[in-house]
């Protein structure tokens, strides 16, 4: 395992992770999870593993079926996610974390030429120090990977899959997207507005992670092979090509009005400004989305 960079994917939510994990599952220097999002640090928790059983025990269930349904190339390929599924739900099992288990789980795919495995979670941005440091020293080489997007789109973009998800007869993903981002702003929403922390979450991994483990980037320039480039270079990868063209895990489209736009202002602001400050520059969207705000 020494000789291989284990990769934490640790945000943010709606900025291109999704995207990042296929591009890493076709690169053939990496034996990425098929499962995107193994929530291993921020779920094997008394109070949340219950839950997440009961969600893996249903993704597995959706699984099989559709497999029983499937003409054979794709039953094969969908059995393998099953496999892997299954797998992962023995390491979960055991009701606490176990390094021994989770690396084997991320290297069970892993050849002679695999120099990169890595769990893509978005939510491991929220964890803690303490967490976050246990994730570093795992392996000789740890890498971690944020992903940061225009913080009012990033928002919206969250706002519309969770009212996807919501969604009731009789009601269309317009009404439902502003009937939430009201609701954020009445504080009913935390999730969305701790997701929107990037002063927090890049603060506690700035404390923890070595400056040279730790790449920073814009969704807004993700989709070129320069930054691309870049990231392998991160990463230890030889260079390869990506599909810029592909859109994965895309939220459905909604309006957002400038007056709730600017609503959010004094929520945002603060985001803006520490990310400029880090980073001392921000790509075109961001600067047009902090004007509206102002």
């Amino acid at each position: 395992m020494s000789e291989r960079t284990i990769m934490f994917g640790v945000g943010a939510t709606k900025a291109g992770t999704s995207w990042l994990h296929r591009y890493l599952c076709d690169h053939p220097q990496c034996a990425m999870p098929q499962i995107k999002e193994l929530h291993y640090f921020d779920r094997i928790t008394p109070a949340k593993l219950p839950k997440e059983m009961d969600r893996l025990a249903t993704v597995r269930a959706k699984l099989v079926a559709d497999a029983l349904l499937a003409k054979p190339e794709k039953a094969a390929r969908l059995d393998v996610r099953i496999a892997e599924v299954e797998a992962w739900i023995d390491v979960m099992k055991r009701g606490a974390i176990e390094n021994d288990a989770y690396l084997a789980h991320l290297t069970r795919n892993a050849g002679p030429g695999t120099r990169l495995v890595g769990d893509i979670t978005p939510a491991y941005g929220l964890l803690d120090e303490d967490v976050l440091g246990q994730m570093a020293g795992m392996a000789p080489d740890t890498r971690f990977v944020m992903l940061l997007r225009d913080p009012l789109d990033r928002l919206w973009s969250n706002l519309r899959m969770m009212a996807g998800w919501r969604l009731k007869d009789g009601q269309n993903i317009d009404e439902k997207a502003n009937h939430m981002f009201n609701r954020m702003l009445r504080g009913k929403e935390d999730p969305v507005i701790a997701r929107s922390d990037y002063s927090g979450m890049l603060s506690r991994l700035q404390n923890v992670i070595p400056e040279d483990r730790l790449h920073i980037a814009f969704y807004e320039d993700l989709f070129t092979q320069t930054a691309v480039d870049r990231l392998c270079a991160f990463l230890g990868l030889e260079t390869q090509e990506g599909s810029f063209d592909r859109r994965v895990h895309a939220s459905p489209s909604a309006t957002l009005d400038v007056d709730r736009a600017k609503k959010a202002r004094d929520l945002l602001l603060p985001h803006y400004d520490y990310v400029l400050g880090l980073m001392g520059e921000l790509p075109a969207r961001w600067h047009h989305n902090r004007e509206v705000l102002t």
